[in-house]
């Protein structure tokens, strides 16, 4: 099978019908600002291609995840330029209405810079969202590798959107970012306060939200040992039921208007761990969000 014709799951007809399906899959391979380890741009497509050998049924909740549909898209084709991306992710999501209230879009990329295009189409179609970020690093550089659409600058183009971001795992920050972004975000949770008491950090996380979120998934907010395929693994992550404790509660107490998944880097060679983890949590967000 072509590479670009994949789809999530490989689901029947039925089940994958863009009119009809509530998940949306849109890949975008896109890594013009890496600044390490490359590879991001074959994430998407690794995530797709290992996709067709998970189960269909969560062995948690004990249902069918693909019930309400998965729809996969045409990929959005990487820009020459950063500022180019940041424009075309933004007009293609827009006029595609990846974002409607009975729909729920899902990214792959791909490089953390396509994040911020995609928080501001969210909020021109719901107005107030707040962005919950799993991520090894905050990203909240004004400008790195790359000028201001740099993957390092993300989360400071998303408080150009919403002010509300509550960030999580993060082990890792420049003296720029500690000296003028602390008071600008809602939260952060270290990996060593959540191994203190994971739950009253769910309390805070939940008390800094609003009822409409986005969530951005980084895969090196997992420790290297899940997930050693990515741009710039840093030891002391999160393991996966952390990962999916959080999702869970914040899936139950908010409306999940959208995802995405960055930073997958394949390694190759039959080591495909990190796509399969990136699949499986993507199968995760499904299920927690029917």
């Amino acid at each position: 099978m072509d590479a670009m014709s994949q789809s999530f799951l490989s689901l029947p007809n039925e089940r994958c019908d863009p009119q009809t399906a509530r998940y949306r899959i849109v890949p975008i391979p896109y890594e013009g600002t890496v600044c390490f380890l490359g590879g991001t741009s074959q994430g998407p497509d690794a995530i797709l291609a290992v996709s067709n050998q998970m189960e269909h049924f969560d062995e948690e909740l004990l249902r069918d995840f693909t019930q309400t549909g998965i729809a996969t898209f045409p990929p959005i084709p990487p820009a020459d330029t950063p500022e180019e991306m940041h424009s075309r992710i933004l007009q293609t999501v827009k006029q595609k209405s990846y974002f409607q209230p009975s729909k729920v879009p899902i990214f792959l990329g791909g490089e953390h810079g396509i994040t911020p295009p995609i928080v501001r189409a969210a909020a021109d179609c719901y107005g107030t969202i707040s962005v919950l970020q799993f991520d090894a690093h905050a990203d909240l550089r004004d400008a790195y590798t790359g000028g201001k659409f740099s993957h390092a600058s993300a989360m400071r183009r998303v408080l150009e959107t919403t002010p509300h971001l509550v960030q999580v795992g993060i082990r890792s920050f420049s003296e720029e970012e500690h000296r003028e972004c602390p008071a600008r975000i809602a939260s952060l949770m270290t990996p060593k306060m959540l191994r203190s008491n994971i739950d009253r950090c769910i309390e805070t996380m939940l008390n800094a939200l609003t009822d409409r979120v986005y969530i951005t998934f980084d895969i090196d907010v997992f420790d290297p040992a899940y997930a050693p395929g990515t741009g710039t693994p840093e030891p002391g992550g999160l393991d996966w039921f952390q990962v999916v404790h959080i999702l869970h509660r914040i899936c139950e107490a908010k409306t999940v208007i959208g995802a995405d998944v960055v930073e997958v880097a394949p390694l190759g060679n039959g080591n495909v761990c990190t796509e399969f983890l990136a699949a499986r949590l993507v199968g995760k967000l499904i299920a927690y969000t029917l």
